[in-house]
């Protein structure tokens, strides 16, 4: 049994798209309509916990993650495609461009979190596992810390909403190890495959064009940053045209 999936497009080059820590590949709906079908077949995953696979039962760690994704490319007859990841997600293409190097074209990696994670100071994982098992009223008040007043109210209610519809509270809880404290546990072994990181300038600090530099450059041989100015975490969101032709410029 795969993880769930969409398939949009039937092109002949095969790229997968997981999703991040707030949501599923639904994230991606407004971003769908500036897709290139006729290149690319566009594969939306869900991990374990979310959306499509949110009954799917897990350790909720990124071998997992990996392993999962060459299961679901094995099944497509896949020998080789790209790999998008977003936030949480951009662990597991790194890892994939480690691990499997003869399967992955190219990793896209929006808005990634730092390789190593947050560091050692426990506050940002303990925040971040509180956060998914809060209520309502306990998200809304953390998200609406964490992203001010950028966006309306109506986004981050939005946002809380579709969290608590497509995830599993355990799974996101257990998730949040994964990229707040441990990071990736092998960064010695670099990712030969071309790495694209796309930032939002708007994002949290490590996360923005000269922090991703940073932590990406020791690890990527071939590195491309580029920077929405405009766009915090979510860019498929907040700016998808924009970000889809980055994306497929650098794809082709």
């Amino acid at each position: 049994m795969t993880i769930g999936y969409e398939r949009v497009g039937n092109g002949g080059r095969g790229v997968i798209v997981l999703n991040d820590w707030l949501s599923d590949t639904s994230s991606w709906s407004a971003a769908r309509a500036y897709l290139d079908q006729a290149t690319f077949t566009w594969i939306f995953a869900d991990l374990r916990g979310y959306g499509r696979s949110r009954e799917m039962a897990g350790r909720y760690v990124l071998e997992e993650a990996a392993a999962d994704v060459l299961a679901l490319a094995d099944s497509l007859d896949w020998q080789r495609f790209s790999i998008v990841g977003h936030s949480m997600s951009t662990l597991v293409a790194l890892h994939l461009g480690q691990h499997a190097p003869g399967r992955i074209e190219r990793a896209v990696l929006l808005t990634p979190v730092p390789p190593t994670g947050f560091g050692p100071d426990p506050g940002p994982f303990n925040a971040l596992t509180a956060l998914a098992l809060a209520d309502d009223a306990g998200r809304w008040g953390m998200l609406q810390g964490m992203w001010g007043d950028r966006l309306s109210d109506q986004w981050t209610r939005f946002k809380m909403e579709r969290w608590r519809e497509v995830a599993d509270s355990k799974a996101a809880a257990a998730y949040a190890a994964m990229f707040a404290r441990d990071g990736l546990r092998d960064t010695s072994t670099r990712v030969r495959a071309p790495v694209l990181a796309v930032t939002g300038e708007q994002d949290m600090e490590p996360m923005r064009q000269a922090g991703a530099t940073q932590s990406l450059a020791p690890l990527c041989e071939s590195l491309s940053v580029t920077p929405i100015a405009i766009s915090g975490h979510y860019p498929m969101q907040e700016a998808p045209p924009l970000l889809t032709t980055i994306v497929q410029r650098f794809l082709k």
